[in-house]
């Protein structure tokens, strides 16, 4: 994680690498408590860290570790550095806050059955519902929650926002984000095709991702699923009746886990987005 200071004399900036674990809520907790102590300003944040995997594992925390990284770690630095993103935006330029997505949301499992569930998070967080396919499948529905996550946060900023929010694809790259599967002999054959006909370099990728932090038009894609830097409709599933309730229930889960983790959570929520929408 990087945090840009203040500018030399030089007329450069000083740039800083900060750790941050998305494994560990502690972390997030700890970068937010260093960016503050500090003193910094944010006007942009991309999340991009994420993992792949289809060995289930929990972290210290207790939580699958995809889901983790992926989501929930995800949203909470998200939710802790949300007022200072909206101190530094203004009406005529909106801060940017970009979580990166993919296109695999597309395919994601949907949630079946989660009318009946006491909570979402905690069944689909439970080793016995995370079998080989639903693990061969989480990245994807991690993916998908992102974008649901992104839909319920921008929903909720008052207009006009001064965050702009949005999910963003970088789409298929050269990278070591699957090596994990790889030790499927079968799925790194898969992959490899996909490369070699498919895949977009890591530079590519990433301008995806520069093209939502800075370009103009952010208000044009505040709250929408991005693809090659254009506004792309999110899957049939995140769209449905039925998907929009599971959004609307896993923002309300959600918070209730990063409130208990940060009681930041709740003041933030409180005093910076609309409590009740239609």
């Amino acid at each position: 994680m990087t945090c840009i200071d203040v500018e030399t004399r030089s007329g450069m900036t000083d740039i800083e690498s900060w750790p941050l674990e998305l494994s560990s809520f502690d972390s997030v907790r700890s970068f937010v408590n260093k960016f503050e102590a500090k003193g910094c300003t944010a006007n942009v944040l991309i999340a991009n860290a994420g993992m792949s995997t289809l060995k289930y594992t929990k972290t210290p925390d207790g939580y699958e570790t995809t889901l983790q990284v992926n989501y929930l770690s995800t949203a909470l630095l998200s939710i802790l550095m949300l007022p200072h993103l909206i101190k530094t935006g203004t009406p005529e330029h909106a801060s940017r806050l970009v979580i990166v997505s993919s296109e695999v949301h597309y395919q994601a499992n949907r949630l079946t059955g989660s009318e009946k569930w006491p909570s979402i998070i905690e069944m689909i967080n439970d080793e016995a519902y995370c079998t080989f396919s639903v693990m061969r499948n989480r990245y994807h529905l991690s993916k998908l929650l992102e974008v649901m996550f992104v839909r319920e946060l921008s929903s909720r900023l008052s207009k006009p926002a001064l965050v702009a929010v949005s999910a963003v694809n970088p789409g298929f790259c050269y990278s070591r984000l699957v090596r994990e599967l790889e030790s499927n002999l079968l799925i790194k054959f898969v992959l490899g095709i996909g490369r070699a006909l498919l895949a977009r370099t890591t530079e590519m990728g990433s301008r995806t991702l520069v093209h939502a932090a800075i370009e103009p038009g952010e208000r044009e894609r505040h709250g929408h699923y991005l693809s090659s830097c254009e506004v792309t409709e999110e899957s049939d599933y995140t769209l449905s009746a039925e998907g929009r309730e599971v959004s609307k229930r896993l923002w309300h889960e959600t918070l209730k886990i990063l409130g208990d983790i940060d009681p930041r959570v709740n003041t933030i929520v409180s005093e910076n987005l609309i409590q009740d929408i239609a």
